[in-house]
């Protein structure tokens, strides 16, 4: 008996195989996938006590983003006062250390439903979130793990501790707090990491104490590293290392960590994140935004280093970064034959590596075992789609098409683009009201 099943949809399944099903069946149980088969193949083979007909739509794993900013919610349309930001640390200064440094433990939780919805809505079902609140950070992440199991997503949590108010302290104790927590209870959704904000905000102390706590727990750190210039150059001045360097001194590198950007990162530094297995996110949009550069993440992948895919929190539309990506990397190189296959790579292949690696997730495929995190996208292929071709269609078919359905967990989050269980309208009328009220304290 299957709680739930799919039925005659064009199947990406994303799995070893590669397989794309013309018409394919998905039978769910307990949160899982159980059965992935051809269209009449299946349905002798189990009972469903829900069904959805899947006939004229792509059936995707749930996408993931590897590097998201909830508490970003509250910026958008903000006026920054005085003469615009003319460089990165300045865009910190006038925008967002003044927000972090101003967010209520209401607006956190408030600022985190928009973007969670927004993720179900772009089918987004897995996020790794690097939070930032130096105003409220005892508690924090227990009032976005409330927002994210309350829109029924997975989220692996940090708060990106900072010395910048000399707070650092504190930020480590919750980083432990919410670890401790989920090591205490049950939760499918969530998972914890420790996070520091940048290295060129974080003193030797807090970088030390970041690292044994995350040896404590088995976990790894989520930090911002060599996203402008001005971080190498801070380190260099202050501690004659450079960015991954100075990580690596203090073991804070490892198959379970992410270093977030490395656009600056020299080959040395490259080299080091190879050996040390380390994880890597792209975030082409926001590297854009703010004039910082364009990371060497085609010569990353090159050289054998796992670079995913995130959003730095600029939106929840993971295949509108997929584009991003494969455009700037033609853009910069000048050469329309490159990144076709690693912006994609990104999102559908290291993506779910490096959740499987840091949350112990297994997603990003539609198997028999896999987590049953699916995606149903309204796209009719104009042109024959098969698995040779399933590339183009991604990068110039659906980056454009509306998602239908979202499934985390087994359990519908948006059925017929229509969210399930939020009331959107009323979380929007109470965020707006938290954001002027967050406008005028700035």
């Amino acid at each position: 008996m299957a709680s739930l099943a799919i039925e005659n949809g064009l199947i990406v399944t994303m799995d070893k195989e590669r397989r794309i099903l013309k018409r394919g069946n998905v039978a769910i149980e307990d949160g899982k996938i159980v059965s992935v088969e051809k269209a009449g193949e299946a349905r002798s083979k189990y009972r469903a006590e829900e069904i959805i007909d899947a006939t004229g739509k792509i059936v995707m794993p749930g996408l993931i983003c590897a590097h998201h900013h909830l508490y970003s919610t509250f910026a958008r349309g903000m006026a920054i006062p005085g003469e615009p930001a003319k460089n990165f640390v300045e865009i910190l200064e006038k925008l967002w250390w003044k927000l972090d440094n101003a967010l209520t433990k209401e607006d956190i939780y408030y600022s985190s439903l928009i973007p969670l919805i927004e993720c179900v809505r772009n089918g987004t079902t897995t996020i790794i979130d690097h939070h930032e609140s130096q105003s409220y950070q005892k508690g924090s992440l227990e009032e976005i793990a409330r927002a994210v199991e309350e829109v029924g997503i997975r989220g692996s949590l940090c708060l990106g501790t900072s010395d910048r108010y000399g707070r650092g302290k504190e930020g480590v104790d919750e980083n432990e707090r919410f670890l401790s927590l989920l090591s205490s209870r049950s939760s499918q959704l969530l998972k914890g990491l420790v996070g520091l904000h940048a290295t060129f905000t974080v003193n030797d102390d807090t970088l030390d104490k970041s690292v044994k706590l995350a040896k404590k727990y088995g976990v790894g750190i989520h930090v911002h590293c060599a996203e402008d210039k001005a971080d190498e150059d801070e380190n260099l001045k202050k501690y004659n290392m450079r960015v991954v360097e100075r990580l690596n001194s203090h073991e804070a590198l490892g198959e379970k960590s992410i270093a977030v950007h490395c656009v600056h990162v020299d080959e040395k530094e490259m080299d080091i994140l190879k050996s040390t297995r380390t994880n890597v996110v792209h975030n082409p949009e926001s590297n854009m935004n703010n004039a910082v550069g364009c990371a060497d993440v085609l010569g990353m992948m090159g050289n054998g280093i796992e670079v995913g895919l995130g959003t730095d929190g600029m939106s929840s539309d993971m295949l509108s970064q997929m584009r991003c990506s494969y455009l700037i990397h033609r853009h910069v190189k000048k050469d329309p034959r490159v990144a076709f296959l690693e912006a994609p790579a990104m999102l559908l292949d290291n993506n779910p590596k490096i959740v499987k690696r840091v949350a112990g997730w297994r997603v990003g495929e539609i198997a028999k075992g896999a987590l049953a995190d699916i995606i149903l996208i309204d796209y009719l292929p104009p042109t024959i789609l098969n698995e040779n071709n399933f590339l183009g269609h991604l990068i110039f078919g659906l980056v454009d098409a509306t998602v239908d359905t979202t499934i985390c967990n087994g359990k519908i989050l948006m059925r017929d683009k229509k969210l399930v269980d939020l009331d959107e309208k009323s979380i929007t009328k109470k965020t707006s009201q938290l954001a002027s009220e967050l406008w005028k304290r700035l």
